[in-house]
């Protein structure tokens, strides 16, 4: 029977900048992804023979993001942004375009979520997330074991203080078995995958009923290009529940997203009044694009927030000292920060590189203070 040294449960940006510093340590690893491909939601899309980030993607250029940064250049061992810039933020309201200030007393329930894009500064990426994954998936591809969906975690000595978490069970039907266990993937799964004995009812309870998030994106192909290439928060005159859309032209590509809570998104007439409202604003900031739209893709994200989960400091499970979380939804940061920093994290709590890793465990005074655009 072979045991692995690490089983990385998920291909997304973080299980993969992960297991790529450990496997630099050992290669006695296995990355479980349940989809057909690597990468998670961060993987490339095609349209119109272009590859394409999956969805709108950006980074805020802050000294927390420049850390990330250096991480992931240290992981893909290459540059993958230039010097910051201003992130110069419109919105359209009926006498034109003008400088977005802000929500007011109106901000959308999903605040937290939109207000990753809405900082002073921002990062241009000189290679596009979708080509992160592309380096580290095409350098651990003898490690990622696709089309394997993780439907059980399977422990020893559950009666005891301490259970043992030995093996994974995949397919229904398969043992993997592993010293250390590393979960990127969503965080309300756990739940299923745990026994009651290591996670309670209750704690089970809690992760269920949490507040959680999806994004809703709308990738265009548009027949010309538009020269405005900023960043646009779009909302309209309507009071309505849904919410603003944040997004910006790329050439002849617009990627525009929205956010919707997972109880909702169940119902997909709900998603589908999200891109209603998506259409409505983009149409009426930009008329003359309507008729250039050539081709359109819808995407709906996973759960990306609205992980109640108590952890020990070092990011394991509460009785089980060789199961780390990883998922993004954990950490205090959100979207591509957020993965990268949980990853930061995990790496320094199993003790790779431990000084230049560490990162806060809650958001630093001086990022919490920060006042948005």
């Amino acid at each position: 029977m072979h045991i692995y040294d690490y089983i990385i449960i998920g291909s997304g940006l973080t299980g993969l900048s992960i297991a790529k510093k450990i496997s630099q340590e050992t290669s006695n690893i296995l990355i479980l992804e349940a989809e057909a491909c690597a990468g998670g939601i961060s993987r490339s899309v095609v349209m119109n023979d272009h590859k394409l980030n999956n969805g709108l993607r950006f980074f805020p250029a802050n000294e927390i993001s420049k850390r990330a940064l250096d991480f992931l250049n240290e992981i893909v061992e290459q540059n993958v942004a230039s010097e910051s810039s201003e992130n110069l933020i419109e919105t359209y309201e009926a006498s034109g375009f003008k400088r977005f200030v802000g929500f007011g007393d109106k901000s959308p329930e999903f605040y937290e979520q939109l207000s990753y894009f809405l900082t002073a500064d921002e990062f241009k990426l000189q290679l596009q997330p979708y080509e992160w994954i592309q380096i580290l998936a095409t350098q651990l591809q003898d490690k990622i074991q696709t089309k394997s969906i993780v439907t059980r975690l399977g422990f020893e000595g559950l009666d005891s203080e301490k259970p043992s978490l030995t093996h994974v069970i995949v397919n229904g039907s398969k043992n993997i078995y592993a010293r250390n266990f590393i979960y990127a993937g969503p965080v309300k799964d756990l739940g299923l995958l745990i026994p009651d004995d290591v996670l309670n009812a209750r704690a089970k309870a809690k992760l269920k009923k949490a507040k959680a998030w999806q994004s809703v994106g709308l990738d265009l192909i548009h027949s010309v290009p538009c020269e405005k290439t900023n960043l646009l928060v779009l909302n309209g005159t309507t009071d309505d529940d849904i919410g603003p859309c944040v997004g910006r032209f790329i050439g002849s590509t617009s990627q525009w997203m929205s956010f919707i809570d997972s109880e909702s998104a169940e119902d997909t007439e709900n998603i589908g009044l999200v891109l209603k409202k998506m259409k409505r604003q983009v149409k009426r900031a930009f008329p003359e694009k309507a008729d250039t739209i050539i081709k359109e893709r819808v995407s709906v994200s996973p759960v990306l927030s609205g992980a109640e989960l108590k952890l020990n400091a070092n990011g394991t499970i509460p009785k089980v000292e060789n199961l780390w979380i990883a998922s993004a939804q954990v950490n205090p940061y959100q979207n591509l920060l957020g993965a990268l920093m949980q990853a930061k994290f995990i790496l320094s709590s199993l003790g790779f590189a431990a000084e230049d890793l560490a990162i806060e465990t809650t958001i630093p005074e001086e990022a919490a203070d920060a006042e948005p655009v």
